[in-house]
């Protein structure tokens, strides 16, 4: 398992049946397949920032690439 908490973190799963977990500000985290991303997305408003989505996907190899960074962007898992 990996976590990233800072901004612009990002975190790798290596292994079969892995975790990659980065919750900060812009978010990235990637994965070899039959692992697992969970990814924060953040908004700004008013100068403060806050989180408005937390989101998990398994790596499938097809519609989630193995290996791939990925970010949450409008709840959606988009190529970083």
């Amino acid at each position: 398992a990996a976590s990233a908490t800072g901004v612009h973190g990002a975190a790798s799963a290596t292994g079969v049946q892995g975790a990659a977990v980065s919750l900060g500000i812009g978010a990235q985290a990637k994965g070899v397949k039959g692992s697992w991303l969970t990814l924060a997305e953040w908004k700004d408003k008013d100068d403060s920032w806050h989180r408005i989505d937390v989101r998990t996907v398994r790596v499938d190899g097809k519609r989630i690439k193995a290996d791939t960074f990925y970010q949450l962007v409008g709840g959606k898992f988009k190529e970083a």
